[in-house]
């Protein structure tokens, strides 16, 4: 009898043991799965972040967008406006009175005016229109823009070094790009004529360079207002 009841504690003791084993590796189960595994909360924050960040990112490529149209709107607004700006430079106010207003000739004489200066001079061999002549050939071609019953004869001249044949081309060529100046600011060329004296018309009889300067250019000569020569 006394064996029995020494098996039987036994065996309750072993079972208690057991018992408490499993319930302590059960709990430990539960608190890893709580740790590893986020909540439902946490998940539904995490996709709202990422939403936010996907909304902003997407608000400023749209910025970006609208910003480089904005650019380009305005870019072909300012071509347009450039397009119809007029051809000639603005120039200065030449304190015109009202008779010269009313008289083109007055205007061309007049010593205050760029138009009363009707001579373009060139270097050596060269027919380009120099800097300091631009002025006064924007002047004639906006006086010819106004006044379009106006026309205007250049005449390309020379000095006397060189051939005939080679300074009445040289001339002519000298003649032409006043005219070319003239028309690119907007005259119509039917305004315009152009003849090359050459050599023969010069303007200083000397045989020196000061004397040859001086030959080396092109007259702007009004038809019907300036007296032939």
């Amino acid at each position: 009898m006394k064996r029995v009841l020494i098996a039987l504690c036994a065996a309750l003791l072993v079972a208690g043991c057991g018992s408490k084993g499993s319930t302590t590796q059960g709990k430990a189960a539960i608190e890893q799965r709580d740790v590893s595994t986020p909540t439902t909360d946490q998940q539904a924050a995490e996709e709202a972040a990422k939403q936010a960040r996907i909304a902003q990112e997407q608000e400023q490529l749209k910025q970006q967008v609208e910003e480089q149209k904005r650019r380009q709107e305005e870019a072909a607004r300012q071509a347009a406006a450039d397009a119809e700006k007029p051809v000639v430079k603005p120039l200065a106010d030449t304190s015109m009175t009202g008779k010269a207003l009313a008289d083109p000739a007055s205007m061309l004489k007049d010593p205050s005016s760029p138009l009363s200066k009707r001579s373009i001079y060139y270097d050596f061999d060269a027919y380009n229109i120099k800097e300091e002549y631009a002025h006064m050939v924007e002047a004639h071609g906006k006086f010819l823009l106004e006044h379009k019953d106006m026309k205007v004869r250049i005449e390309g001249n020379c000095d006397e070094r060189g051939s005939r044949e080679y300074n009445l081309a040289l001339g002519q060529r000298r003649a032409d790009s006043v005219k070319k100046a003239m028309t690119l600011l907007g005259v119509p060329a039917k305004q315009i004529q152009t003849v090359s004296f050459g050599a023969e018309k010069p303007k200083s009889p000397g045989h020196d360079e000061e004397a040859w300067a001086e030959n080396r250019r092109s007259d702007i000569v009004y038809v019907g207002v300036d007296a032939q020569k």
